[in-house]
């Protein structure tokens, strides 16, 4: 199976490319303009969408998860089961769960209720529905496979604009959000870094011969 990983640039992109080996990876923008920077795929590819996401709910800093779909206003779109199958089968102890996006980053434990309850979804991120769209409108076969890098039970600093389109960020807005909320924003690092280092442990596994 010919595996393809798209993943949102900056730091998570940096840490899938940690693991070498000849898997393509596909850097896109966060958000919905991820779609628009999509390649083209060949025929055998399969694509995998790599990335960090927040829990809504049930799940702590660190779980791999699988989408098992991802709901939207209208329709849940589903990913491909057997993909997700086997990709489940090198994740053993991955979670299987329903995703959703938002055009933000969601920070506030109030608003993740609200997204759970909306959506009934698990976990949220930025580019999940838009790339599912985009390649399911290609007929391309793909999965999300991603890592929760906060969880649902406290408040994150206020990060709005603070991560740009490109995965790079705003150092200004990210140093008045640092200011406000020191141990907040600590603790933000912290599991960041520890997700990201869950995310590259994930990349190798799934491209493991094994």
């Amino acid at each position: 199976m010919k595996l393809t990983f798209v993943v949102p640039r900056g730091a998570e992109a940096a840490a899938v490319r940690r693991v070498p080996g000849q898997v393509r990876v596909i850097s896109v923008p966060a958000g919905a303009a991820s779609a628009a920077a999509l390649p083209a795929f060949d025929g055998d590819e399969r694509v995998v969408v790599l990335g960090l996401c927040g829990a809504l709910r049930g799940l702590t800093v660190g779980d791999v998860v699988i989408y098992r779909e991802i709901a939207t206003s209208a329709a849940a779109l589903a990913p491909d089961a057997a993909l997700a199958d086997a990709l489940g089968a090198a994740l053993p102890r991955a979670h299987r769960v329903r995703g959703c996006s938002a055009d933000h980053v969601v920070t506030r434990r109030a608003e993740r209720a609200a997204y759970a309850g909306r959506y009934n979804a698990d976990v949220v991120d930025m580019e999940g529905t838009a790339l599912a769209h985009a390649l399911a409108k290609r007929g391309v076969r793909y999965a999300m496979v991603r890592v929760v890098s906060d969880d649902a039970g406290r408040d994150l600093p206020a990060l709005d604009g603070a991560i740009r389109p490109d995965g790079g960020l705003d150092l200004v807005r990210l140093a008045v959000a640092f200011v406000r909320d020191p141990r907040g924003a600590w603790r933000f690092a912290r599991d960041a870094r520890r997700a990201l280092g869950v995310l590259t442990e994930t990349a190798r596994e799934l491209t493991s011969p094994d």
